[in-house]
């Protein structure tokens, strides 16, 4: 793998630990081996010398300096000793599931951004022929991955939310109230926004994943009050349809992207190493004194 296809991976795995960071919206066990992996990525590849995003980043002027304070106040915000949201104890990772609303807005706008840049080289790839099908398989998998897995998180949210608005609703007999409101206004409206911004830039045009993408909408819309429900059934009928589907499609693409994966990591590990043998041999020394 040369040199130009190297560096679009670098900038997908940096991309992909920004991504990653939403698995803290899952509750469960978190370690923090894991965490500090991930910072670790996330920071070295930010300020590091001679990293693919730090030279992104140099090479863009102002713009690239912009984009530089955007990913630092998330590393601020996310992965410092300052953080409120993500607090390393012991051997895992406590997490304040109240501000997942933050969380997921970094990774969906902050990481749409990073995809422009990288899909900016992916066509440069193509339009030159120079782009290594390993690479091209690789992002073509993650992005119907990332699609539909940051669909399916941010919908559990949205669910939450959802129906605990309609027990206020209930409690105060159909009166807004400051509670109500507060739900609406910082949790439903900025997870259908997520959700809907996400798909709004979705690249690949596969009938399935766009399907349950666009199905997860028209639910949204139900509970907007914006689409009837179907036969009337409950919301509990559509939610929990959309989510095993959603469930189902990870299942079916997580196994096909981890094999893209592996396969352009063990070609780029080789190329590097390569790389390094040549730079690191030295010509035969013809001096005869």
């Amino acid at each position: 793998m040369n040199r130009f296809n190297q560096y679009i991976f670098n900038l997908y795995h940096y991309l992909l630990n920004l991504r990653d960071t939403m698995e803290y919206t899952i509750k469960r066990e978190h370690k923090v081996a894991l965490y500090n992996q991930r910072k670790e990525v996330l920071t070295n590849g930010l300020t590091g010398a001679n990293t693919a995003m730090g030279s992104f980043i140099e090479n863009n002027g102002e713009n690239g300096q912009k984009l530089k304070e955007k990913i630092q106040e998330f590393l601020d915000d996310i992965y410092s000793e300052n953080s409120t949201i993500l607090v390393p104890s012991g051997e895992t990772v406590r997490v304040d599931d109240g501000q997942h609303v933050k969380l997921f807005d970094y990774v969906v706008n902050l990481g749409e951004t990073l995809r422009d840049v990288l899909y900016g080289y992916v066509g440069l790839g193509e339009k030159n022929k120079d782009l290594d099908p390993l690479i091209k398989n690789l992002i073509a998998a993650d992005e119907k991955l990332y699609r539909t897995v940051v669909t399916m998180l941010i919908l559990n949210d949205f669910k939450a939310s959802f129906f605990e608005f309609q027990k206020v609703m209930g409690e105060s007999k159909g009166q807004p109230t400051p509670q109500s409101n507060f739900i609406v206004q910082n949790e439903i409206v900025k997870y259908a926004t997520f959700i809907r911004f996400s798909r709004q830039h979705c690249r690949n045009t596969d009938n399935e994943t766009l399907d349950i993408l666009d199905d997860t909408i028209k639910l949204i819309e139900m509970t907007e009050g914006r689409r009837d429900r179907r036969d009337d059934k409950p919301f509990t009928f559509f939610f929990d349809e959309i989510g095993i589907r959603l469930h189902e499609h990870v299942k079916k693409l997580e196994p096909l992207w981890q094999e893209a994966y592996n396969r352009a990591v063990k070609d780029v590990m080789a190329s590097q190493q390569q790389n390094n043998a040549s730079n690191e041999s030295v010509p035969a020394d013809t001096n005869n004194n």
